[in-house]
């Protein structure tokens, strides 16, 4: 079968059918491998300049392979009696059905080298994007790593996100990154964790300073564990306050004022854990006697604080609100109790931190966390 090609001098050659001899159109010059070129019944010497007028050049045996330029400045190609190729001023062009066949690393587009493969290239096929969207990726720098995780990656990267941390989103249309504190804003009620303490140590209190501020109205506070090294303590606190020197201490004046209650495993009765009927306190108090005898798990308690850090031009108040469980000194039976309690406290100061401790003895051990609250 005849075939047409594109060497790389810019020249086209046309093979016959056992690729033995062929004809080359370059820079508007006929040439030929032979020494004769037949056209027609005539034989033309080559190198002699032959105007062929329009008429059709057959280069093959059985006359189905040709050139024709009977239109005015068009070459016309015919392969096995098909119309395959075409010319004009500049352009080279292959009809329906035809194609062109170039090389892995044999195209270049001005003067640069088409390195992708045909099978690279192919992944193109049916693309509907116009110019101005495919444009949008002019000085994109990602790699084709952190593209593959776009593309259905399923595997996952254990990361600790923070803040600044962005998640991609779809604004309306437009493709765009956002801060974890905006998703955090949005979805309103997340939580901000602040302070925490893990221990096994016995510690005189567990104290967490700088936390409260006027960035948040409402913190909670996790109690997971909090066992006291003396049988029948019960946790009190007191708010801690700037010291006037950088640093902070204690709010120990008299303005704590509380009620704890809980009711006891199998009785549908509630019991007075402690209540400060004499009068405001100079501390705050969560609960009753918790027993930590072998095997016990002392208090568990969710604390809800409200409005720590805000002044106002009347006497602030400072709520604390107590839900949790533990397991009675009190009662002979040592039933498990639900605990309930509450704790108002007036100040003139800013309440910045909070310590918890027992009323008498060490903490055995301890595992809070402190969290404010976006509302």
């Amino acid at each position: 079968m005849a075939e047409i090609r594109v060497n790389s001098t810019g020249g086209v050659k046309l093979f016959d059918a056992d690729d033995s001899h062929y004809a080359q159109i370059k820079a508007g010059t006929i040439s030929s491998n032979t020494d004769v070129l037949e056209l027609g019944s005539s034989a033309v010497v080559a190198g002699t300049k032959v105007d062929l007028n329009g008429q059709e050049l057959i280069l093959d045996a059985d006359a189905d392979t040709s050139i024709t330029a009977d239109t005015d400045d068009q070459i016309d190609v015919r392969i096995a009696g098909a119309d395959d190729f075409q010319f004009t001023a500049n352009t080279f062009t292959a009809q329906s059905g035809s194609s062109i066949v170039v090389p892995d690393g044999g195209l270049t587009f001005g003067s640069t080298a088409i390195s992708s493969t045909a099978a690279e290239l192919n992944i193109l096929d049916g693309v509907t994007s116009t110019a101005a969207e495919l444009n949008i990726l002019d000085g994109v720098t990602s790699t084709a790593a952190e593209l593959n995780i776009v593309d259905g990656n399923t595997s996952a990267t254990s990361t600790t996100i923070a803040d600044a941390d962005r998640v991609v989103l779809n604004d309306n249309g437009t493709m765009v990154q956002a801060a974890v504190t905006d998703l955090k804003t949005y979805i309103g009620g997340a939580l901000t964790s602040l302070g925490s303490s893990d221990s096994n140590d016995a510690a005189g209190d567990v104290t967490f300073d700088n936390v409260f501020s006027d960035t948040y109205s409402r913190y909670i506070i996790y109690i997971d564990t909090m066992m006291p090294v003396d049988d029948g303590a019960s946790l009190y606190f007191r708010f801690r306050k700037s010291d006037g020197s950088g640093g902070y201490e204690d709010e120990s004046r008299t303005g704590y004022v509380y009620h704890v209650r809980h009711i006891r495993n199998g009785s549908t009765s509630d019991y007075n854990d402690g209540a400060s009927s004499g009068g405001a306190q100079t501390f705050g108090r969560i609960s009753g006697a918790v027993k930590n005898s072998t095997g016990e798990h002392g208090l568990k308690a969710i604390v809800n604080v409200y409005r720590p850090g805000t002044r106002q031009s009347q006497a602030t108040m400072t709520y604390v609100r107590c839900d949790g469980t533990y397991r009675s000194h009190a009662n002979d039976d040592s039933m498990s109790v639900i605990l309930s309690s509450a704790c108002n406290n007036y100040h003139t100061d800013a309440m910045l931190g909070i310590k918890f401790y027992f009323s008498g003895g060490n903490i055995d051990d301890n595992k809070i966390r402190v969290y404010g609250v976006t509302t």
